[in-house]
């Protein structure tokens, strides 16, 4: 799983304390006013409240689920990924799904996503899990080309969902785990 990027040497990936809860929602925001402008409401993405995204972020923290892993670079949290088991009914018991990856856009082409993606899947192999899933925004077309390139394929689940009163078709990706 290279994207031909290296990795700093300085970036360390390590699980995720509740200390890191505001740098994770911060990250969150962030990347999603880089990554959704065209697709997302303006107000709805100035309108994200960084504190109550924290505090969401610690309680999913506290209660160890789903897993997070960040990517520290110079003491600054760059990067996370949030991984469990699937939570489509649809999916085998031997598929895992990526819940979430951002990488704060000062990081991009850096190789911080692809390497949270490696490390979550070499954690999710050593639990048993053969497979992995995610879903993506159908037109966010850089997300889908970085997963394409990282061997996931949409597998033909689709779903609507409603992100700041704009509906958005997501489609499913999925691949099996290598590490």
């Amino acid at each position: 799983m290279n994207d031909g990027a290296a990795l700093s040497p300085s970036v360390n990936i390590r699980l995720a304390s509740i200390d890191d809860a505001q740098g994770i929602a911060k990250v969150h925001i962030a990347s999603w006013r880089d990554a959704y402008r065209e697709l997302l409401p303006t107000e709805y993405l100035a309108n994200l409240d960084e504190n109550a995204r924290a505090e969401k972020w610690r309680k999913a923290l506290l209660a160890g689920a789903p897993c997070v892993l960040v990517a520290m670079t110079n003491g600054m949290l760059a990067g996370w990924v949030a991984f469990g088991p699937a939570r489509d009914e649809d999916l085998d018991s031997r598929c895992a799904e990526i819940e979430a990856v951002y990488v704060a856009s000062d990081f991009w082409s850096r190789g911080i996503g692809t390497a949270l993606m490696h490390a979550a899947c070499e954690r999710l192999s050593a639990k048993g899990f053969g497979t992995v899933a995610l879903w993506v925004l159908e037109d966010n077309a850089a997300a889908c080309s970085f997963y394409s390139r990282r061997g996931f394929e949409p597998d033909g689940a689709a779903k609507v969902v409603e992100i700041g009163g704009a509906r958005l078709a997501e489609v499913r990706f999925t691949r099996e785990i290598t590490t």
